[in-house]
């Protein structure tokens, strides 16, 4: 029972994402599917962040129609690259999960300039204002990757305290 609580904090985490749009006029600042993904395959391994990681991808997918498969490949490889190294990553260290988020919305607004270029005809034309926005949104999902991983420590918490196999 308890285990479907990870399924319920990703839904709640993609409607606060999806329902924010309204709120800011221009670019969104943060991601917190790709958080929740970040701290679910740091908690349980690589196969559950690379599920976690494809279905959200697939659901973003669906609600915006630029560039389909982009956040289903994206989300799924972070969540198997996460989880397949989340044993070399101190979980009580804070400043390992804000500079690894900021590497990985990185990387993520790197690959998705690729198909951005190919829509606007030319690179040189769209980069000011994309690496505006690329700073904007990495430091947004900097400085919420903490609060996220706290409360996935808890569910985690939560969930371990029923599961007499732990």
């Amino acid at each position: 029972m308890r285990n479907s609580s990870w399924i319920l904090m990703g839904f709640l985490l993609l409607v606060l994402q999806t329902t924010s749009l309204g709120l800011f006029r221009g670019s969104l600042y943060f991601d917190l599917p790709l958080i929740f993904i970040y701290c679910l395959a740091l908690l349980r391994g690589p196969w559950q962040g690379l599920l976690c990681g494809a279905v959200l991808g697939l659901l973003m997918d669906m609600a915006s129609p630029l560039v389909f498969g982009f956040y289903t490949l994206t989300r799924g490889l972070c969540g198997l690259g996460v989880g397949s190294v989340k044993e070399m990553i101190f979980k009580n260290n804070h400043t390992y999960h804000v500079l690894l988020m900021g590497g990985i919305s990185l990387l993520s607004r790197l690959l998705y300039l690729i198909p951005t270029a190919y829509r606007a005809g030319s690179a040189a034309a769209i980069i000011p204002a994309y690496a505006l926005d690329t700073l904007c949104y990495c430091l947004g999902n900097m400085l919420l990757v903490l609060p996220v991983l706290k409360c996935a420590i808890r569910v985690e918490r939560w969930i371990r305290e029923e599961d007499p196999q732990y």
